[in-house]
């Protein structure tokens, strides 16, 4: 982060794990990664919400891998204000390792295309067969290929066809509908609506915000809304508008959902209202030590600010900021006011030795004369 120094260079408290320490995944500002796939030559990816092929794949990211010759579906799910996930192969070469998945895409009818270069080998410019290539259908038994047809003119065929599975019949669907505006504004309202997909509502959602006057009124719709992932579409909604931000995250800061509080603090990020700084405390409160992907929120919210939000913070936690949300909040911070308090957790007699590296890892992203003097503390200096 600070100077570009490459991976494999020496430092305090770096893992054992080539991966972990290629990612950087232990030092303080670093977003987890979602799943660690090891080795390979990634290609193409996109992320699958048709119906035809089973429910497992259904809303997951669908990529391909043509170092190993794999297609796999990463089967997500929610973890706090992050996600886990686990593979599942789509296809895999174990038969025909010339098998090189190079893109995939949702056909118009739900099926997947998965484009093969097919050669001999991967990585740079190596090509062993300049002629051979195929493209693979993956779809259920009897599938036949078929592309739906949709009237793009009119805002009932057009809200069809917004519901597609492909990218492109969605785009066609997009541009037509925010063309059409208000026209099409009780049809799109018919999508929403309907609860059955989520995914066809948010499409939905961000047509009608996007409607002439009426993205104020939309915004309060989706952040009442039971479903976090449409509260959530109303928050960054309310970041494209340009609309008060500190309304909406006052709003919201106590919502059960961390995926919403996430949000809320990526939506503070260089915010320089008075009220930003108390409010990213609220959200910082509400950390509960364990939740890498929302530190990290914090940890973005707080960029360019970290003095007036560390100091904010500490003045609502008082007495208890040595919890292990606490500590936690302390590693990310940027703070000039951090290395005092990471001195004092280091010395304090309860910290165990093993989290020393830790929180010795956290001084080399801070600078100045605090660092100095915090260091000097810990040398009982």
């Amino acid at each position: 982060e600070l100077t570009g120094a490459d991976w494999k260079l020496e430092r305090t408290g770096m893992s054992d794990d080539i991966p972990i320490r290629h990612w950087h995944q232990n030092d303080p500002g670093v977003v987890p990664n979602l799943l660690q796939t090891g080795a390979g030559s990634p290609t193409g990816i996109t992320v699958y919400e048709g119906s035809l092929l089973p429910a497992m794949f259904r809303g997951q990211i669908i990529h391909c891998d043509a170092g190993p010759n794999v297609c796999r579906a990463y089967y997500t799910k929610k973890d706090g204000a992050g996600y886990q996930a686990e593979i599942a192969n789509v296809l895999h070469g174990a038969r025909d390792n010339w098998f090189r998945p190079s893109d995939v895409s949702v056909a118009p009818g739900g099926s997947l295309l998965v484009a093969d270069w097919y050669d001999p080998g991967v990585g740079g410019h190596r090509a062993g067969d300049l002629d051979s290539g195929r493209i693979f259908l993956v779809a259920p038994p009897g599938h036949k290929y078929v592309a739906p047809e949709f009237d793009f003119s009119t805002p009932g065929g057009a809200s069809e066809a917004l519901k597609s599975p492909n990218f492109a019949t969605r785009y066609m669907a997009w541009t037509a509908l925010h063309e059409m505006g208000s026209e099409a504004e009780s049809r799109l309202l018919e999508v929403f609506e309907t609860p059955d997909n989520q995914h066809h509502r948010a499409r939905a959602l961000w047509l009608l915000g996007k409607m002439e006057c009426r993205g104020e009124h939309y915004v309060r719709v989706a952040i009442n809304d039971t479903n976090p992932d449409i509260r959530i579409v109303g928050v960054r909604l309310a970041r494209q508008l340009k609309f008060d931000l500190i309304t909406v995250v006052r709003k919201l800061a106590r919502d059960p959902s961390p995926q919403v509080r996430r949000e809320l603090a990526i939506a503070l990020r260089h915010n320089k209202s008075p009220q930003a700084a108390e409010l990213w405390a609220e959200l910082a409160l509400q950390h509960d030590g364990h939740d890498r992907w929302y530190l990290e929120s914090l940890g973005i919210a707080a960029d360019m600010q970290w003095d007036t939000f560390f100091a904010a913070w500490l003045i609502k936690a008082g007495d208890d900021w040595s919890t292990a949300a606490g500590r936690d909040i302390i590693w990310r911070s940027r703070s000039k006011y951090a290395p005092e308090y990471l001195a004092r957790i280091i010395n304090h007699p309860e910290t165990p030795a093993r989290s020393h590296p830790r929180y010795l890892r956290a001084f080399d992203f801070h600078s100045g004369p605090e660092k100095d003097d915090a260091l000097r503390a810990i040398l009982g200096l």
